[in-house]
């Protein structure tokens, strides 16, 4: 059943890349009738390894380690309350229990916001590390392209087969390292 799934999910990546091409043919003028057809240069990225090696990811994913660190201990300090707290509980007389009890309670609430918080924190400033990086490495690609004269550069994800030479990966990922360091990057 998985193959079948699979076999279909081809077919249809095959079927919309083949309509792709005939578009692309059919209205680029590089392919017009009465244009002569030039060379294309075509080169490839493999983004999971410009985002892996990239020094500003690197010091990008330092960063939000810290800080998750940081609301860790948070958290650490929030449960040890709540841990005293409970031990508490034992000593003290009925009404001072219930007490206690709903001081308690409204901790483990603060403490559930506070993870909730916490995680939404964490997310949307990876979001947007992964985005500002995302940007920086569409900007190189692309001043690349135009100044080595490519005419197609295609991540890797998006392509099924590839000439070695045709992969520009090092090359993309020494421009964004030179040019963060020149940014002040470490």
């Amino acid at each position: 059943m998985k193959s079948q799934g699979f076999k279909l999910r081809a077919n249809g990546y095959l079927l919309v890349s083949f309509f792709l091409l005939a578009f692309l043919f059919d209205h680029s003028p590089v392919f017009a009738a009465d244009q002569p057809v030039s060379v294309q240069r075509i080169g490839v990225v493999n983004l999971d390894r410009i985002l892996q090696d990239y020094k500003r990811t690197k010091v990008s994913d330092q960063k939000l380690g810290e800080i998750y660190k940081s609301k860790q201990a948070e958290r650490e300090k929030l449960v040890a309350e709540i841990k005293s707290m409970k031990e508490e509980l034992v000593l003290l007389n009925e009404q001072s229990r219930q007490e206690r009890q709903q001081a308690m309670d409204q901790k483990l609430k603060n403490l559930s916001e506070f993870d909730k918080a916490s995680v939404e924190f964490l997310q949307k400033e990876r979001e947007r590390a992964i985005n500002e990086i995302l940007k920086e490495v569409e900007e190189a690609v692309s001043s690349y392209a135009k100044e080595k004269g490519f005419d197609l550069i295609l991540s890797s994800r998006a392509v099924l087969y590839e000439l070695q030479a045709m992969d520009l990966t090092d090359e993309v990922l020494q421009v964004l390292n030179d040019r963060y360091g020149k940014k002040g990057g470490s």
